[in-house]
C-alpha cells in the first residue's frame, strides 16, 4: 500500500513539474493534481483510522494477557 501512495505522489509531482516547465499550470491540470492530493489525502486518513483500531484491539489483548499471567501462580 505505501509503495502505491508512493508511486502516486511521485507521479503528482513529475506531472506538476513538466505541466509548469511546459505550459504553465492550467484549470484541467491543476483539477488532475487536487484530484490526486484529495485522494492521497484521504486514504491515508482511512489507513491511520483502521491503525488506531488495531491499536486499540492489540492494547485490550495485552490487558487480557497481563491479567491472564496474573492468575497464574
Amino acid at each position: 500500500m505505501l509503495a502505491i501512495r508512493l508511486y502516486i505522489s511521485a507521479l503528482t509531482i513529475v506531472f506538476l513539474v513538466l505541466v509548469i516547465a511546459n505550459r504553465g499550470l492550467g484549470i484541467l491540470e491543476g483539477v488532475v493534481i487536487t484530484c490526486a492530493l484529495i485522494y492521497l489525502i484521504l486514504d491515508v486518513r482511512t489507513d491511520l483510522q483502521l491503525s488506531t483500531g488495531e491499536f486499540r484491539l492489540l492494547q485490550e489483548l495485552d490487558q487480557h494477557i497481563a491479567e491472564l499471567r496474573r492468575q497464574i501462580p
